[in-house]
């Protein structure tokens, strides 16, 4: 696999695109990303106490109090009480109906471990390490790091045969941010900000390049620069700067479809349907036009695999996460839904999110769940529709028109009996026309002696506006 990340400098905004084999997997906007709040680390209020949901809503100076659970918390639940001054973290961004949740389990993240202050002398060593050599070194360096029987460590995928004195340095870096962290918090006594990751570029660089990354891609001089100096830690690794937009070169901009439509066409004609609620996201496999295989077995099997190839690819493109159905077309054959499963387990290894298998489930669904720590791309890029509510679907022009006519009628009936009312103004949506015919107009003005006026105009089509004049 030939993994490339391409920055695009446009109009002053950086843009960054994951590419595995020139297939875009993952993609980030810096404006979007600036106003995400998640590993930001913040001087809290303690403001409401609310016993039956185990629960505290805490104060960090945003538009909305973060949620703090009892079992997030590091010392005891029944200590804290309206006012308590705390540190806490941002494990995820709200959304339009809820606060970030929080956690006082601070984590501080850097390219090879991540340095939990309150971790219990915990080591963690990532499940994409597979050496158990490995897994053994670096135990024991985090034996050797750890001083506290508070303080705690991670040990991530970049740190595998990582020397011993780079692993320190960075683990004296990460203790020296929480030194700050802590001289910080005594100096305020209100809601503040007291840590916040590196900028955009940096964060991309800590987060997506490893060794396994081939080239980096931009079309900024700046960048172009900075870049070649990653050349002493990753001595493989190549740096390119084009002269045109770096999206266009890497055609990026043709992929980028795939972020709004419904329906994802696969390779062999086969069709993936994507249905989005506020907790769960369906995916629906149909074989379509793929009619090439023998049997219905194999054409299942075969269109199955490109979908959960397809299918794990869109979770990390778009962000997807919570509870997952995926409804596989039916295979009676055991061995193909493991087969899919696996497939799945091994595309997962590439996301950074947790992703959770549970298998199919009685009615033939495969269910999984996968972590979010930030908002989905839908979230970010896209705003609830204000005529259809989110729901996507608008009343059918006939049950439009039976509303508004009988509207029409019963007002007349009504205004007529104590006002003398001359005219009848009535705006409606254009898909309208076809049932507010002349005949029906002129049902109205003989009806009830009034001048009946229609235009097309209306911006809603759920709904119309009547007015009257004597």
């Amino acid at each position: 696999m030939k993994k490339s990340i391409v920055f695009s400098n446009h109009e002053d905004e950086i843009r960054v695109a994951l590419l595995e084999d020139k297939k875009l997997m993952e993609i980030y906007f810096e404006d979007l990303e600036s106003g995400k709040l998640a590993g930001k680390i913040f001087l809290g209020r303690v403001e409401n106490v609310v016993p039956a949901l185990e629960s505290f809503f805490v104060n960090i100076g945003a538009k909305k109090n973060g949620f703090l659970r009892f079992k997030d918390t590091t010392v005891d639940p029944n200590s804290l009480h309206r006012g308590s001054i705390i540190i806490v973290q941002v494990k995820k961004d709200g959304n339009t109906r809820k606060g970030p949740q929080l956690t006082m389990r601070i984590n501080i993240p850097g390219r090879y471990m991540v340095y939990m202050p309150y971790g219990e002398n915990s080591i963690g060593i990532s499940k994409k390490i597979f050496s158990s050599n490995e897994k053994d070194r670096l135990r024991e360096i985090g034996e050797i790091l750890i001083e506290t029987e508070e303080e705690g460590i991670i040990f991530r995928t970049n740190s595998e045969n990582v020397d011993f004195k780079t692993l320190k340095n960075e683990f004296t870096e990460l203790k020296n941010i929480w030194k700050d962290i802590l001289e910080k918090s005594k100096q305020n006594n209100k809601p503040t900000l007291l840590y916040e990751d590196e900028n955009f570029i940096q964060y991309i660089l800590r987060e997506k390049l490893d060794s396994e990354t081939h080239d980096l891609i931009t079309d900024d001089m700046k960048l172009f620069k900075e870049f070649n100096n990653l050349k002493e830690t990753y001595p493989n690794l190549i740096v390119r700067k084009v002269d045109i937009d770096a999206f266009a070169w890497a055609n990026i901009y043709e992929q980028l479809d795939d972020l709004f439509s419904r329906k994802i066409e696969l390779p062999s004609g086969g069709i993936i349907t994507i249905d989005k609620t506020e907790a769960l996201t369906v995916f629906d496999v149909d074989s379509a036009s793929n009619v090439l295989e023998d049997n219905v077995e194999t054409t299942s099997f075969k269109t199955n695999i490109e979908a959960a190839k397809e299918i794990c690819r869109q979770l990390r493109l778009r962000n997807i996460a919570g509870i997952i159905l995926i409804d596989f077309i039916d295979m009676k054959d055991n061995y193909h839904k493991e087969e899919i499963i696996n497939i799945i387990k091994e595309e997962a290894l590439k996301d950074k999110a947790k992703i959770s298998i549970s298998g199919f489930t009685k009615l033939g669904l495969l269910e999984l769940s996968r972590k979010r720590t930030a908002p989905s791309i839908d979230a970010l890029l896209f705003t609830q529709c204000p005529i259809c509510q989110g729901t996507g679907k608008i009343a059918s022009p006939k049950i439009v028109f039976r509303r508004a006519f009988k509207d029409l009628e019963e007002s007349l009936e009504d205004l007529k009996k104590n006002h003398e009312i001359k005219e009848v103004y009535a705006s409606v949506y254009h898909n309208l026309s076809g049932y507010f015919t002349k005949e029906k107009k002129k049902y109205i003005e003989e009806k009830y002696n009034v001048k009946l006026d229609i235009d097309f105009n209306w911006p809603d089509p759920n709904s119309y506006n009547i007015r009257y004049r004597k």
